[in-house]
């Protein structure tokens, strides 16, 4: 046993607990939708935020045993593109993952602020917008890239990134063909009644 093989079970670790924290992200979402009280609905969004929190804690760790193990084989970065390829995948990740974090953010505001009106009445018609719907479905697609170019290996920078665009498009064109009707922009919930449209 060595540090290489340590920092390579951390980085097999880190994938799991990623694709364990997709798995229980998807069914809050599922669960959430079809809450019927506001504080239910609230609970199971508190589910989808804490192990959404998870994804950037397995991002860093996943960038940090990589590359702990691609300076022990000396491998150059730049020259390599299944690792060019892996760290803008890691950046697609982390510049989506913000900005659900902030919309998950925005629609626990909403939720408290409803709860606060009375935790059993009817939960709030969630209709999220077309990119919130999307987002998730991407980031697998990119994850399933990148663990494609690790596994591949390519060294054309060129071909690596050309996996993580396909992937990319291909996760967005099934979420596109599956989208819901267009979804209202306004992000309120009225207090005073029991179905409500948010975008959050």
């Amino acid at each position: 046993m060595d540090a290489y093989h340590i920092a390579l079970f951390l980085h097999i670790v880190t994938l799991i607990v990623a694709a364990s924290a997709t798995a229980v992200t998807k069914l809050a979402v599922g669960r959430r939708i079809r809450a019927r009280t506001v504080g239910e609905a609230l609970d199971w969004h508190n589910v989808l935020m804490s192990a959404s929190s998870l994804f950037p804690i397995c991002l860093v760790v996943f960038v940090i045993t990589g590359g702990y193990m691609m300076s022990v084989i000396h491998v150059s970065l730049w020259s390599s593109g299944f690792l060019v390829a892996g760290l803008v995948g890691v950046a697609l990740l982390f510049a989506s993952g913000t900005f659900l974090g902030i919309k998950g953010n925005a629609l626990k505001q909403i939720l408290e602020q409803a709860a606060k009106q009375g935790s059993e009445r009817a939960a709030p018609k969630l209709v999220p917008p077309p990119l919130v719907v999307m987002l998730p479905v991407v980031n697998t697609g990119i994850a399933l890239s990148v663990v494609f170019d690790m596994v591949t290996k390519p060294s054309s920078v060129p071909v690596a990134l050309g996996v993580i665009g396909i992937g990319t498009l291909l996760s967005a064109a099934t979420t596109w063909r599956r989208r819901p009707a267009p979804a209202f922009t306004d992000a309120r919930v009225s207090p005073s009644s029991s179905s409500a449209e948010v975008s959050a």
